[in-house]
């Protein structure tokens, strides 16, 4: 639009102030230009089309709006709106034609509206004389302001080209996590050391978490649940704990579908702006139907057998905090794939972010040489941890003792059976502890065990082979396929298979094997690492 640059050049030049006030509404002005162009081609090119070339009334009307439509449609985007991304311009174009055909509907009914009913009784009331012409006026008016808006917000609406930061120029991330450390457990362990390194990265972190025990002081801004009252009052005060936060961060990153993953859903529901990505490190409703005789199969199977009546409830929250996300993070393919198989999740969703293997350390110096050997497991004290037949098994082999680090609703039923088998001297409860302590614990083990029902990526598994200590594993596990031979796994629905493993590895020939296979893992992940993948995750959403 040569003309349109020297007017403005002229106006500059000719007042500077006027200039300054034109240019506050240089789009709507654009708006009207483009629009008016294209209107004036329609007239011209029918009149040419009927008049000169003679071709049917019909026809030239149709070749008119064709021309008029994409002179329109070019002139509005990369004129006056700058939308230059050539991208989704098939899409924009077919959204352009459809506002088209709207507003012919709607300029029909107003007009229809207006003449028969509403003008009528203007005239009667000796208002003013009104004309087809005043009805067309008020329709075109609305039309072309209704229009405006739609394509400047919706069609035409520019992506955010910087990244939304709070003062100090930090990228703000809100984790909502159900357990934290002191609590022991994947996603405690995952959640704090997120806190220690995205900061790295120029993140600003909060946590939102639920807690039994109050949290000791930390470096972290941590907004506490206490989840030892009514279901309704914990998920409210969650819900508006992360309600509350959300106006302040760029991302909220929620670690489960239920606990937490529900408030921050409703959360979005209600603002849909904010950028909600959750992450699967378990399933919370198989767990809670293994763990309420709901179901005696592995996560792998759960999904293909008839649900109850809670478990369609469940799984109906679970469609709805699926829907709201904007990304699902796996950190195994395998959940992946039963995801986008039973849960119809989108794979442009999903993305997967292994879990990291923690740096080795020498664990020799650690390890207790006595001939008393300790088997050791930490978690969670629930069902699905299949404990008991850990039970039966310290029960049969007599040189052995067994270390339980955790806490949960099982330790009584555990301890009972412990009474039963008269095994109480060789079986030791502890409760959680820090990090550092647990790695204390495991490297002076002789052998660490995790024998769940289904365990998605166990940190636990990671932490042995990083401390280089022999580990048995679920095969129901999601790393199976990629380290069945290097790792010893167990069938935890067999208490012979778990026997013989671990008279396996009472033989120092076997131990020592074991141990250099672990040694060939290689350590392909730093924290830091996965740290990096989620700050590139968060910044791409954002953007």
């Amino acid at each position: 639009m040569k003309i349109y640059k020297k007017f403005k050049n002229y106006l500059r030049a000719l007042n500077p102030s006027y200039y300054s006030e034109m240019n506050k509404y240089k789009v709507p002005i654009k708006y009207i230009i483009s629009g008016g162009t294209a209107a004036f081609v329609d007239l011209v090119l029918l009149y040419a089309l009927i008049d000169i070339f003679k071709i049917y009334y019909l026809l030239s009307a149709s070749i008119a709006f064709l021309v008029a439509f994409f002179i329109s449609f070019y002139l509005q985007k990369f004129w006056t709106f700058r939308d230059n991304n050539k991208e989704k311009i098939y899409k924009q174009m077919y959204l352009y034609l459809s506002v088209g055909i709207i507003n012919l509907c709607i300029n029909a009914a107003g007009m229809y509206i207006l003449v028969e009913h509403v003008l009528p009784k203007i005239v009667i009331a000796g208002k003013f004389n009104a004309t087809y012409v005043v009805p067309q006026i008020i329709m075109g008016v609305f039309i072309a302001i209704s229009s405006f808006l739609i394509y400047k917000f919706v069609i035409f609406k520019k992506k955010k080209r910087e990244l939304k930061k709070s003062k100090n120029g930090k990228l703000k991330i809100l984790i909502a996590t159900g357990i934290f450390p002191p609590d022991i457990g994947g996603p405690a362990t995952y959640a704090r050391v997120l806190c220690d390194e995205l900061p790295k990265f120029g993140c600003e972190v909060r946590v939102a978490t639920y807690f039994s025990e109050q949290i000791p002081n930390s470096k972290f801004q941590i907004y506490r649940i206490n989840r030892n009252q009514n279901i309704i009052f914990r998920y409210f005060k969650y819900f508006w704990q992360v309600f509350k936060l959300a106006g302040w961060a760029d991302a909220v990153y929620a670690h489960d579908l239920v606990s937490v993953g529900l408030p921050c859903a409703t959360v979005k529901l209600i603002k849909p702006k904010i950028r909600l990505s959750v992450r699967l490190g378990g399933d919370f409703l198989w767990e809670k139907a293994y763990n309420n005789g709901w179901t005696n199969k592995p996560l792998r199977e759960y999904y293909k057998q008839p649900k109850n009546f809670k478990e369609k409830i469940f799984l109906l929250i679970y469609k709805f905090v699926l829907a709201k996300c904007d990304k699902v993070i796996f950190s195994t393919d395998w959940q992946k794939k039963i995801y986008e198989k039973y849960l119809n999740v989108n794979p442009d969703k999903a993305i997967v972010i292994f879990n990291a293997f923690p740096e080795s350390i020498n664990s020799s110096k650690f390890f207790n040489k006595d001939e008393n050997k300790s088997i050791l497991f930490a978690g969670r004290l629930i069902k699905l941890k299949n404990l008991d037949k850990i039970i039966k098994v310290v029960a049969d082999i007599q040189n052995i003792s067994f270390i339980i680090i955790g806490k949960g609703p099982e330790k009584n039923n555990l301890a009972e059976k412990i009474k039963g088998l008269n095994i109480k001297d060789r079986i030791v409860f502890k409760e959680t502890m820090p990090q550092k302590e647990l790695d204390r614990e495991i490297s002076s083990s002789y052998l660490v065990i995790i024998p769940s029902i289904t365990e998605i990526s166990p940190n636990l598994a990671l932490e042995c082979i990083g401390l280089r200590k022999p580990v048995l594993v679920t095969k129901e596990c999601g790393f199976y396929s990629e380290y069945q031979d290097r790792l010893v796994f167990i069938n935890p629905f067999s208490i012979d298979d778990i026997k013989n493993k671990i008279n396996y590895l009472l033989d120092k020939n076997n131990y020592k094997n074991y141990l250099d296979r672990i040694k060939l893992i290689n350590i392909k992940r730093s924290w830091q690492d996965l740290a990096k993948e989620h700050f590139n995750l968060f910044k791409e959403l954002i953007n």
